[in-house]
C-alpha cells in the first residue's frame, strides 16, 4: 500500500488521541530517513502503552470509532486496516512478546518529528538496521543488503555497534550487518 506523509500523520494523530503511546519501528523509519514523500507497506508501531495484549479494548475501541477493520498479527497483537480517504493502510501494533523484542533503550531513545502538527516518534535508522539483522530472515537480510548499497542513507557505525550491544546475539548481529555491507 502506498500512502503519503500527510496520511501517516492523520493515522498517528488518531492513534495518539485514543490514548495509545507508540513508536514507529518498521520500514517507515527507512522511508522517512530517506525523506520519501510517498510511503509504502504497512505501519509497524511499538505500543509503549497501553499493552495491546492486556488492554486490547483500547485498540478495539479505536478501530470501532474510526471504522477500521480489526484483525491480529501472527503474534496475536492488534492489526488494523486504517482508512484515510480512499487509502487503506495496515497498522500493526507490537510489544515485547515471544521472540519479538525491542530493548526499551531503543524505544527510550526514539526521536520525534512533527508532521502537520502531529508528533511522530520513531526509532533511529541504526536501530532499525540492528532489529533487521537480529531477525535474520532471508527477506530481512536482502533488505539489509539493499539498504547498505543506498548512498543516500547516512549510517553512524558507532550507534550500530552500541545498539547491537543491547542484544545477547551481538556477535551474530554485527556479522550479519558486515555481510550486508555495513561498516561496523
Amino acid at each position: 500500500m502506498v500512502f503519503s506523509i500527510e496520511e501517516l500523520s492523520v493515522i498517528m494523530g488518531k492513534v495518539s488521541r485514543s490514548g495509545i503511546e507508540s513508536v514507529i519501528i518498521g520500514g517507515t523509519v527507512v522511508q522517512l530517513a530517506l525523506k520519501s514523500r510517498r510511503l509504502e507497506g504497512d505501519l509497524d508501531l511499538f505500543a509503549v502503552k497501553p499493552s495491546p495484549l492486556l488492554e486490547e479494548e483500547v485498540y478495539r475501541e479505536l478501530a470501532e470509532r474510526e471504522g477500521w477493520l480489526l484483525s491480529y498479527t501472527g503474534l496475536g497483537t492488534p492489526r488494523m486496516l486504517a482508512r484515510v480517504g480512499s487509502v487503506e493502510i495496515p497498522v500493526e501494533f507490537y510489544e515485547n512478546i515471544y521472540d519479538f523484542y525491542v530493548p526499551l533503550e531503543i524505544i527510550g531513545n526514539a526521536g520525534s518529528v512533527k508532521v502537520r502538527g502531529v508528533r511522530l516518534r520513531l526509532i533511529g535508522i541504526e536501530d532499525y538496521l540492528v532489529l533487521k539483522a537480529r531477525a535474520g530472515g532471508d527477506r530481512d537480510l536482502a533488505k539489509l543488503r539493499e539498504l547498505a548499497s543506498n548512498p543516500r542513507l547516512k549510517i553512524d557505525s558507532r550507534r550500530l555497534r552500541e545498539t547491537a550491544g543491547l542484544f545477547e546475539e551481538e556477535g551474530i548481529i554485527i556479522r550479519r550487518l558486515r555481510e550486508a555491507g555495513f561498516k561496523v
